[in-house]
């Protein structure tokens, strides 16, 4: 998944902190989701492995930038969804193949897969076997 959704979501954030701290009432608002605008540009700045291990720290924002900043929460929880399925379809060096196509035909059985979907990712591990 590509990182720059975390950084459009902060400049959201922080584009509508600054519009929210334009009243004094809406400062209550507004400052946190600058913070969070902020924080989420620091994280977009990040490789994937340190923001696995900042995971936690990340769902807090999501979930507050959900109350506060509603598009920008929303691209956090793609994002932040997209962290742990980015790998649905690697294999790993101590998979077989066979545990590959395996899984596959489990997710297409329980209709996570299309047909399409699971023919291509048989392919794709097919071909991957003879290369």
């Amino acid at each position: 998944m590509d990182k720059s959704i975390l950084n459009i979501a902060g400049i959201i954030a922080v584009v509508l902190g600054i519009l929210c701290c334009l009243t004094v009432v809406g400062a209550i608002v507004g400052i946190p989701v600058i913070i969070g605008g902020i924080k989420l540009r620091e994280y977009s700045n990040m490789t994937i492995e340190e923001i696995k291990m900042q995971k936690e720290n990340l769902l807090i924002w999501t979930i507050v930038m959900l109350l506060l900043c509603t598009l920008s929460g929303v691209l956090c929880l793609i994002f932040y969804i997209s962290l742990d399925n980015q790998s649905l379809f690697t294999s790993t060096k101590t998979n077989s193949y066979y545990d590959d196509l395996e899984r596959i035909n489990k997710l297409y059985k329980d209709k996570v897969l299309t047909k399409e979907e699971y023919e291509a990712e048989k392919a794709r591990i097919l071909n991957s076997r003879h290369s």
